[in-house]
């Protein structure tokens, strides 16, 4: 019984994940940790309108194409040369794509210098990454391809040394050069991730395999990755600009140090939200994928929310009551102010999650029109409630506008999902 449990495919699933979800908990305390320390409120403000950027560049040049990647590697891994086309036409296209957007990277440097940054010396910043950005592509479709492959073991390897450099470069910079080594953090880390993987044999023989194959990219299937890329390519500028946009407004309307206090509240709202997007991604979504009927999508959602709202619940009271031990033991005494919005912050989380709990209906029937306007109204409403906001409450205000977008997505999902359920779902049992 225990060999069986051990060969099961969705306790090794649990299992692998776990480590990675755990391996990125420790990295993120550490990097947490350490920029709090040498960098400081303004320092965290910058290094977020970075993060920012780059978050939206590569959901157009790899992250973007994660769940198109993974469902036609999965569908064919068992097929070799079919395999090596999929690989192939991806690698290619986000190398295309890399080199177009890093070249306008390069040549803007000074001015995404001068606006992201708030300062032209970190030029240079930029035109290392327009030189590394097909490498930072690549080291995300090498675990997108290693995911659809289902080699488990080998996606866990990958990932925790990716974690591993991540904490170890970025503190080695962050100690020796400050705020200028945690922005080349960034883009060094993954870059050198993928350098790394090739000393694993299996992603050597993928790549050498695109090399053979670059003759016989399919158009096909660059179009019907289309929408899943679309999809994630908007989600992914929409998020970008609009914290970017906002960390602006906070820093231009009030202070480097409020917007990194509020980027603080945003890490420390990443440590648990990494765990939630675990459970959408491994449990959530296949369950709707599969269904196929209005009473078994209820069923699904009444059985998943009656164990996610009270876990939720005491997870949010839990860091609430201790809250004033989370931040000496993530950040500093120096962001010790944040403590007052934890409560607004967790209000706002909890209504996100509900709502990122619906619209996974939205990518189990690529309901495309339901996603592109509920994100629309999600980070739209974000940056337009915190413009006014920021004017009338200060800080607080950013909070408050957190909870009327997330409201007012969680309103829209509700009827999109509702009113075109028929649309996707059968009535019958």
């Amino acid at each position: 019984m225990h060999k069986n449990l051990l060969n099961n495919t969705f306790f090794k699933v649990i299992t692998y994940n776990s480590i990675v979800v755990f391996g990125r908990l420790i990295t993120s305390f550490i990097v947490s940790k350490v920029s709090a320390i040498y960098l400081g409120p303004s320092g965290y403000a910058i290094v977020g309108n970075l993060k920012s950027i780059l978050q939206g560049i590569l959901g157009v040049t790899s992250t973007g194409f994660q769940s198109g990647v993974i469902r036609y590697v999965t569908e064919n891994k068992t097929n070799k040369e079919e395999l090596k086309i999929v690989v192939s036409s991806i690698t290619f296209l986000s190398i295309l794509i890399s080199g177009i957007i890093g070249i306008l990277i390069f040549f803007f440097s000074e001015q995404l210098s001068i606006y992201i940054l708030k300062d032209v010396s970190f030029t240079d910043v930029f035109k290392w990454f327009a030189l590394l950005l097909p490498f930072v592509s690549l080291s995300f479709l090498t675990v997108y391809i290693v995911n659809g492959l289902q080699r488990y073991k080998l996606y866990t390897v990958v990932v925790s040394l990716s974690n591993f450099l991540n904490a170890l470069i970025s503190f080695i910079l962050i100690y020796y050069f400050d705020l200028k080594g945690a922005l080349f953090a960034s883009i060094i880390v993954p870059a050198f991730s993928f350098l790394f993987g090739f000393a694993f044999k299996e992603i050597r023989n993928i790549y050498s395999g695109v090399i053979k194959c670059y003759k016989q990219l399919s158009i096909a299937f660059v179009k019907s990755i289309s929408a899943y890329l679309f999809m994630a390519v908007y989600s992914s500028l929409l998020i970008s600009f609009s914290y970017l946009f906002i960390r602006n407004e906070l820093i231009d309307g009030l202070s480097a140090y409020s917007a990194g206090l509020w980027e603080a509240m945003n890490k420390i709202s990443s440590f648990y939200m990494i765990f939630f997007s675990s459970l959408f991604t491994l449990y959530l979504l296949p369950q709707l994928t599969l269904n196929k009927t209005v009473t078994g999508y209820y069923g699904i959602m009444k059985n998943y929310f009656k164990y996610l709202i009270p876990f939720m619940i005491a997870v949010f009271l839990g860091l609430y009551i201790f809250r004033i031990i989370v931040i000496k033991v993530f950040l500093t005494d120096e962001f010790k102010s944040i403590e007052q919005y934890f409560i607004l912050q967790f209000i706002g989380d909890f209504i996100k999650i509900v709502a990122f709990s619906l619209a996974y209906q939205f990518h189990a029937k690529k309901m495309v029109s339901s996603y592109f306007i509920s994100d629309a109204i999600l980070y739209g409403t974000f940056y337009f409630f915190s413009t006014y906001f920021i004017e009338q409450f200060n800080l607080q205000g950013v909070f408050y506008a957190y909870i009327v977008s997330t409201l007012l997505y969680l309103s829209s999902v509700s009827y999109f999902v509702y009113f075109k359920r028929s649309n996707y779902l059968n009535s019958e049992i």
